[in-house]
């Protein structure tokens, strides 16, 4: 069994290696951003017969659709009263007319606040968060990484609405970041689209930019840092070849310097321009102030570890009285 959603795997991951009841699942239907419907073919123990049962699994709101006002009513009214309070995310699954409540905790990845605060403080980006839960759990995980502006109780279409408008207003580019399959939407109109790959939906594949393999949401800020660093040095190396060229054409021209010096300036600033380009094999930074701290910090290192190798380690004599 194969689930889009990483609710779903995390289910499947859980119940595999238990002794449960054989189910088949038949009329399938999927309701991005609501839930699914299903007929279940359970095989019930001890009778040997199978029963067909009408199945479903969602958002309160989805499944509440399906009965009628009073049962509705009750449906809200326990999810209202439950003991594990508002700031869980609130499932339903219905089967034969019975409904199970499902309780969900969104926990941040690892790392997320460092994440979050670089953005903001290095790159000043603008960050927010798109989601399709409720306010209690959306302004809980916001708070926990370090986001002040989020919109929640959003559907896919909820969310290509806001990406479209914020890019609209901003009059710039936007990066969105997701992996699910309501995501989808939102990643194929952003100016970049960012997956993480390893828990990702196909769909959300499919419509990225750019695929982070590796389980690790640090790598966001490290694509930013290095495609501004590409670009600064792509800027740098026309700069150095344009001003290498004027230099030994327009004297040459003139007949201020000899053909071979003209010759030997313009490959100069062919290898000046290929040196500058072997900065990109280092760390990316979000300034050349940065780079410079670094160089310098760099510098006085192996200075220091120079002078370390050249008057060698000091001995000590120690005497003891006798």
């Amino acid at each position: 069994m194969v689930s889009k959603s990483i609710f779903g795997r995390a289910v499947v991951d859980h119940s595999e290696g238990k002794d449960l009841p054989s189910v088949s699942v038949e009329s399938f239907e999927y309701f991005p951003g609501r839930g699914l419907t299903a007929t279940v073919n359970s095989i019930e123990s001890g009778a040997g017969g199978a029963k067909l049962l009408k199945a479903s699994l969602g958002s309160i709101d989805f499944i509440t659709s399906f009965w009628q006002s009073d049962e509705s009513k009750k449906i809200k009214e326990a999810v209202n009263t439950s003991s594990y309070g508002s700031e869980f995310v609130h499932a339903a699954l219905s089967v034969d007319k019975k409904v199970t409540l499902i309780h969900l905790e969104d926990r941040p990845r690892p790392g997320v606040f460092n994440v979050i605060r670089e953005l903001q403080d290095e790159a000043m980006f603008r960050v927010m968060m798109l989601t399709g839960d409720h306010e209690f759990s959306a302004r809980r995980v916001a708070s926990a990484v370090g986001i002040n502006e989020f919109h929640c109780n959003l559907k896919p279409e909820d969310k290509l609405s806001h990406v479209k408008d914020i890019s609209r207003d901003m009059g710039g580019g936007l990066i969105m970041v997701g992996e699910g399959i309501n995501d989808a939407p939102a990643l194929a109109a952003a100016t970049v689209g960012i997956v993480l790959a390893h828990r990702a939906s196909a769909t959300a594949i499919a419509v990225a930019d750019i695929l982070l393999l590796r389980e690790n949401i640090s790598a966001v800020p490290f694509c930013i840092a290095k495609s501004r660093q590409t670009t600064s040095l792509i800027k740098q190396n026309v700069a150095l070849a344009l001003t290498c060229i004027v230099m030994a054409s327009l004297p040459s021209v003139l007949g201020f310097l000899p053909l071979w010096l003209t010759v030997l300036l313009h490959e100069g600033g062919t290898l000046l321009v290929c040196l500058n380009s072997i900065r990109g094999l280092n760390e990316p930074s979000w300034s050349w102030k940065q780079d410079v701290l670094n160089l310098f910090g760099e510098f006085k290192s192996r200075l220091l570890s120079l002078k370390t190798n050249i008057t060698g380690p000091s001995n000590t004599i120690t005497t003891a009285n006798l």
